[in-house]
């Protein structure tokens, strides 16, 4: 699909290649809202194409700053990763296969293997819709900016919360936590994307999950979010909190399925309604935990 003609401006657009985070905010600076910072630019283009957005005037691109296409792991064990990281590339990362084994499930989801070439996980994340995201909010994500002076490190779930930051900030990195303290007993972690069709499709809904049980049942942690479509997803933080030490029984997968069904700020669209996308949300994890209680013996107990 390409830009109509009558899209285009009528000067075509300029591109703008920095060599850092610094030259690319003053060129934003500088061009204002006639500009836009593009990375792979594969959802962008969509907009333009869909005629949500006007093709602006400049294109500052991230392609050549190297410091934002890195990958690396501290002391602590967390693993700074580049936003300008292509998707394909972050998957085939030798590190990440090892330490992010949910967010890579979560990148083979995304779109077809060409546009995974170009699209970056930066980009995936300032959509605010992304598919990535649901993945990115179980690991504890942390979100780092700069408008070219003030850097400032916020958790993803607090930075999606929170109002649209200043359009000349740059993000720098996402930042995952690898080191799961996991006490005896069974830890179980998910990824699903439900679609109209089997692959490169928009999300209906996007879930992902990560479960820790004891060896008696009881749940020593959980994280859950759950996003799709236009939903900005978001961790389902007092569920998680009303779960945790408690025994996962069948009365509590009960309390888990009305959980996720009032908690999740479904949006309907032209794929499917509020309930639909509930429900479909609400099942999704509750099979995963009845998979993680199997495995640990619980369908299997006297009681329920």
């Amino acid at each position: 699909m390409s830009v109509p003609m009558y899209q285009l401006p009528e000067q075509l657009p300029s591109v703008w290649q920095p060599t850092s985070v610094e030259e690319a905010i003053q060129l934003k600076h500088k061009w204002g809202s006639d500009a836009v910072i593009v990375a792979g630019g594969t959802w962008l283009r969509t907009r333009w194409e869909n005629g949500l957005a006007p093709m602006p005037q400049h294109f500052i691109s991230l392609g050549r700053i190297l410091a934002l296409s890195g990958l690396t792991v501290n002391a602590q064990g967390k693993v700074h990763i580049g936003p300008g990281l292509s998707i394909a590339d972050l998957m085939k990362n030798e590190l990440v296969q090892q330490k992010c084994a949910l967010l890579v499930q979560a990148c083979s989801e995304i779109a077809a293997p060409s546009i995974r070439n170009l699209a970056s996980i930066g980009g995936n994340v300032m959509t605010r819709t992304g598919d990535l995201i649901p993945a990115l909010l179980v690991m504890d994500a942390q979100i780092q900016g700069t408008d070219g002076q003030n850097e400032r490190i916020m958790a993803l779930k607090d930075w999606l919360a929170a109002p649209l930051g200043a359009e000349d900030e740059i993000m720098t990195n996402i930042i995952v936590q690898t080191e799961i303290v996991k006490e005896a007993g069974i830890l179980h972690e998910f990824y699903l994307k439900v679609g109209r069709r089997e692959a490169f499709t928009p999300s209906v809904v996007t879930v992902a999950g990560r479960i820790s049980l004891l060896a008696d049942g009881t749940i020593a942690d959980i994280a859950l979010a759950v996003g799709g479509g236009n939903a900005i997803p978001a961790r389902l933080s007092a569920l998680e909190a009303e779960m945790r030490g408690k025994p996962l029984s069948k009365a509590g997968l009960q309390h888990l399925h009305k959980g996720v069904m009032a908690d999740f700020n479904a949006v309907t669209d032209d794929y499917a309604g509020v309930a639909y996308r509930k429900q479909t949300a609400a099942n999704l994890i509750v099979s995963e935990c009845y998979k993680a209680w199997r495995k640990g013996g619980g369908a299997y107990a006297s009681q329920s």
